[in-house]
């Protein structure tokens, strides 16, 4: 879900740097919010400091998971317009002053993002950026506990929450696989922690739960962006060695739970594998992944008002293009195709949607679609993995997930699973609700972070119920 927001993929919007008018208001710090694609936010903080005739600064971003102070290599104030820019992390602003709210308000870029950006003198908390009602708080009245547990063959080491109810005993233990895209222990979108509430409910209904952050993490080892869907399935596979060595875990009744990205992680570690108990798929495709992509692009440019002929269009310009990453090929060999191809795709684009950005920035921009993981999801076909699982199968989704439809992809895992003998399957579809299982309006996935809510009661209510009948 997520992925690219920091990458060097827009070109700057200021040039060289100038002389700034004097201006002792100037210094010192601003602060501003930067609104990202799914709603999610981040605090940004100018520094300002006098330099000659002109301005030097910094630009903290405390909201990254390795916060680092940049140095500006543009600073320009003239005539009420403040221009800032670090190339390095594509980052560009260009503001005007308003006096009356004492504020620069203006556009942002940082990496593939661009929007509003208003910069004042008032410092923002970070607990002021959402209000997240389903959020838990402590004290809570069952048991947490920091572990950390070692994938031996990737050389990888994982750290994570262990979360059971606090009275001895033993207890089935969820095992949870958050979707693409660098993710915490959370699964934190948006300000919304959807793995800490599930661990919650659980916890508090008789259930445990191990969350952990994916590679290059948090405090987790390895490196992300060299890790593909199989890696983390190594991953999910070493969580449930380790669940094993203790206690107060029920071995028999250790399942996996996926969401998105996860589902497919899921599927993969619970193929022949009878240490899985069951297998919970959120969100998760039933579709091959190189149908997936075109079903998400159709579906996204109709809400977006393109006609049927024109997503048509689209999908017959950009065929070669996914076949070409969907194919057998080794990732290294057909970059420098595919870089030509979408050379070529661009060459042949209108006019309108030359505007929107440079030949190269659409290359970079597309530069997401070259790792192992985005690869390997793209080659990936849920069926070989899900007429190899044995154990009970709960399949649940959104019919307003506008990134892996519902009907289409619950209709593929039941088929799946029941065409080689796995009638330990529950289908359910839940009204109403988006990709995040949130009750949505627009159900866009711009409006992720503009809902309070993280999920939807029903959801988790509805998956305790099913483990514990099991």
């Amino acid at each position: 879900m997520f992925k690219g927001f920091w990458v060097l993929i827009l070109g700057c919007l200021v040039g060289s740097t100038t002389m700034a008018q004097d201006n002792p208001a100037m210094t010192g710090k601003w602060y501003g919010v930067f609104k990202l694609y799914y709603g999610e936010k981040k605090r940004v903080i100018v520094d300002l400091l006098p330099e000659g005739a002109g301005y030097t600064g910094h630009l903290q971003l405390p909201d990254l998971p390795e916060s680092e102070t940049l140095d500006f290599e543009t600073v320009v104030y003239r005539k009420d317009t403040l221009l800032l820019r670090i190339s390095e992390v594509g980052f560009a602003y260009s503001g005007v002053w308003d006096a009356a709210s004492q504020q620069f308000k203006g556009i942002a870029s940082f990496g593939n993002d661009k929007g509003a950006l208003d910069l004042g003198k008032k410092e923002v908390p970070k607990e002021s950026l959402y209000n997240r009602p389903q959020e838990p708080k402590p004290p809570f009245p069952y048991l947490t506990q920091e572990v950390r547990f070692n994938n031996t063959k990737d050389k990888v080491s994982l750290s994570g929450t262990f979360t059971r109810p606090a009275a001895p005993g033993k207890y089935p233990v969820v095992v949870m696989l958050s979707g693409s895209g660098p993710q915490n222990r959370d699964e934190e979108i948006a300000g919304h922690k959807l793995f800490l509430v599930l661990a919650d409910y659980f916890a508090r209904n008789g259930i445990a739960s191990l969350r952990y952050d994916d590679r290059g993490v948090g405090n987790s080892t390895g490196v992300y962006d060299s890790s593909s869907i199989y890696d983390f399935a190594h991953d999910a596979v070493t969580a449930m060695g380790y669940l094993k060595t203790r206690t107060d875990v029920d071995v028999a009744n250790i399942g996996l739970l996926g969401h998105s990205e996860g589902a497919m992680i899921a599927e993969i570690a619970a193929a022949n594998n009878p240490l899985v108990a069951f297998v919970i798929s959120m969100a998760g495709p039933g579709l091959p992944g190189r149908e997936l992509v075109d079903r998400q692009l159709a579906i996204k440019s109709k809400l977006a008002g393109d006609s049927d002929s024109a997503i048509l269009a689209s999908q017959k310009r950009l065929k070669p293009y996914w076949d070409l990453l969907a194919s057998d090929r080794d990732l290294a060999s057909l970059k420098p195709e595919a870089e030509a191809m979408l050379r070529k795709l661009y060459q042949s684009s209108s006019d309108e949607e030359k505007k929107q950005l440079t030949e190269d920035e659409m290359v970079q921009s597309t530069a997401m679609t070259l790792t192992p993981e985005a690869i390997s999801i793209l080659r990936f076909k849920p069926a070989e993995y899900l007429r190899a699982i044995k154990c009970p199968v709960m399949a649940i989704n959104g019919t307003e997930d506008i990134q892996v439809d519902a009907t289409a992809n619950l209709n593929a895992i039941s088929r799946t699973l029941n065409e080689y003998g796995n009638l330990l399957t529950t289908i359910r579809k839940f009204d109403g609700l988006n990709h995040l299982f949130q009750r949505c309006k627009t159900c866009r996935e711009s409006e992720y972070g503009e809902l309070e809510q993280t999920i939807d009661p029903l959801v988790p209510a509805f998956i305790t119920h099913w483990i514990l009948q099991l």
